[in-house]
């Protein structure tokens, strides 16, 4: 299941103003509930608000600057400078609480889990490439970094990847690290001058939630210092 979060602003608000647009027309089919739906709605609004309000609060400043700049340094030649004019946002929709991206990250996961299919996920803008390609194992790739293992991996999409250490006494049920960038440079080693074989092995998440395959495990030698 790749990630299918935009990363920008702008497209992040059309993205989920999309979602919450058509998430009615499907919701019954994928599990949602009312209050889901509504939650999707009011979450798209909102923002879209601040998109909105950021951008006209921005061409703002870019005025006062040039402003400011003008009339310290007479920079345009006008005998007489005019301020911008104070810009009056619309009015703000329901407020919601923090966490958007989160709330709607996990409702597109929701929906594939729900067996939603490629055709409604395009539809309903949560659709990756990494669907498509079905990359759901990550390749994990380790060597020594001035003397700490060094492990790093591709996304193909995702966004972290839970990562599993065995330093001799087996792995943990829980994750070693959550890592979102690659490589990683694991700095905890043995105590000075004990030689130990850690070994790792990753997978990837979506929204916290671990998704596809571990990946097959690495070893390297160490020693602490």
């Amino acid at each position: 299941m790749g990630y299918f979060v935009l990363s920008n602003n702008g497209e992040f608000s059309i993205q989920i103003t999309g979602f919450s647009k058509e998430l009615p027309h499907y919701s019954v089919d994928l599990g949602f509930t009312a209050d889901e739906v509504t939650e999707a709605t009011e979450d798209a609004a909102f923002m879209a608000w601040l998109v909105k309000s950021e951008i006209a609060e921005e061409k703002n400043k870019l005025a006062w600057t040039a402003f400011v700049n003008s009339s310290r340094n007479n920079s345009n030649g006008a005998l007489v400078l005019v301020p911008p004019v104070a810009i009056v946002l619309d009015a703000m929709p329901k407020l919601v609480l923090p966490g958007i991206q989160g709330r709607f990250a996990q409702k597109g996961a929701k929906a594939k889990a729900n067996g939603c299919s490629e055709a409604i996920q395009k539809i309903l803008g949560i659709f990756t490439s990494a669907d498509a390609s079905q990359v759901t194992e990550p390749v994990l790739k380790l060597k020594e970094e001035a003397g700490f293992p060094e492990v790093s991996f591709q996304k193909h999409g995702y966004v972290t990847m839970n990562l599993y250490r065995d330093t001799g006494k087996g792995y943990d049920s829980k994750p070693y690290r959550t890592i979102s960038k690659s490589p990683f440079l694991d700095t905890d080693l043995p105590a000075n001058g004990v030689a130990a074989q850690y070994k790792y092995k990753g997978i990837y998440t979506v929204c916290d939630v671990e998704t596809g395959s571990y990946s097959a495990e690495v070893s390297i030698n160490v020693v602490g210092k």
